[in-house]
């Protein structure tokens, strides 16, 4: 008898597996990371560009070896955010050419991923530019551009770094349109602010403009923003409910004084905030990563800071002054 009841408790068992297997969609996740790494330099001297503070025989003497140290940390950093399986896409900021990001993507630990590239080739006078990594088995690009403020944004003249427009396929077959970029510092006070603005005026428009050419919508801007999300420069981002900023919130991903702040965003349109839709957002939204090997003690105000790769010139060894910032799309099938 106890046989026989156990034989009708596997029969049970089996019958609501298969019940869950078909009343529950099937759920897949796609995870995005921005993060501005710093200086990611190589050791070569570009006559274009003012890289100087970046050579063997600079203050800094970066080395081969400080170059290929860093290379292999931020890939550390890269696959360690991916949970069981490296991000599906990698914005960075901070970066300086076509072979830094070759050595990145295959010729260190993340060689394994086979990561693609796409990058900018801004007219910024220190050649630094943004670059957004993907895997291939997620996402199919069929146009990219590298988007130059035209001049009439710049009254006032200047230089500001390209912005990076990558649209493609998701393997959910969605077409997804990603934005990375890296808007002015804050050094020049009113000046950068408003040559913030100006890039978000323009950044506007490409979302508007993409915005008219998608039935659906899907569109991903993130990078280092220089800014709160709370500033009158971000403000109009999410103005009629075209975007919306979900790293408002979080606790900073930057520490300037002793304090944290938040610089560092992703901004989504409606679509991918719909949780009926197939494909939206995860529930955990935006997120930091907690690992403390990222993080080094500050002195002079106490508490924690990024572990930069450089205190002035003095070589620290960390990865960045900027903590990388996550979320997820799920889609469900």
């Amino acid at each position: 008898m106890y046989r026989d009841f156990a034989n009708v408790g596997r029969l049970f068992l089996l019958c609501w597996m298969m019940f869950l297997s078909v009343a529950l969609p099937a759920q897949e996740r796609i995870r995005f990371v921005t993060y501005n790494v710093e200086n990611l330099f190589d050791c070569k001297d570009d006559s274009l560009t003012k890289d100087e503070d970046f050579l063997p025989t600079s203050l800094r003497r970066w080395t081969e070896r400080r170059y290929w140290e860093k290379l292999h940390a931020v890939s550390r950093v890269v696959a360690a955010l991916g949970g069981d399986r490296a991000p599906d896409f990698v914005a960075l900021c901070e970066v300086e050419n076509d072979s830094v990001l070759h050595d990145l993507t295959c010729r260190s630990s993340l060689w394994t991923v086979r990561y693609k590239y796409l990058m900018t080739s801004s007219s910024d006078p220190r050649g630094i530019d943004v670059a957004l990594l993907y895997k291939p088995t997620s996402f199919r690009p069929f146009s990219h551009r590298s988007l130059r403020l035209p001049a009439h944004y710049l009254p006032e003249g200047g230089h500001v770094r390209d912005m990076l427009c990558v649209s493609g396929l998701l393997v959910s077959g969605d077409t997804l349109d990603v934005i990375a970029c890296h808007l002015p510092s804050r050094l020049n006070g009113r000046k950068a602010a408003r040559l913030r603005s100006s890039v978000v005026d323009y950044m506007i428009s490409v979302v508007d403009s993409i915005t008219a050419i998608r039935r659906v919508p899907n569109i991903v801007v993130m990078g280092d923003f220089n800014d709160t999300s709370h500033s009158g420069a971000l403000l109009p981002l999410g103005s009629r409910g075209r975007l919306k900023c979900i790293t408002g919130e979080l606790g900073g991903s930057y520490r300037y004084k002793g304090h944290w702040q938040q610089i560092d965003h992703i901004y989504l349109s409606p679509a991918l905030l719909d949780t009926a839709s197939p494909l939206h957002l995860s529930p955990r939204g935006a997120w930091l990563p907690d690992d403390t090997w990222l993080l080094e003690p500050e002195p002079l105000y106490g508490g924690y800071r990024p572990r930069r790769t450089y205190n002035g010139v003095r070589y620290v060894g960390g990865v960045s002054d900027h903590l990388p910032v996550c979320f997820d799309l799920l889609f469900e099938w």
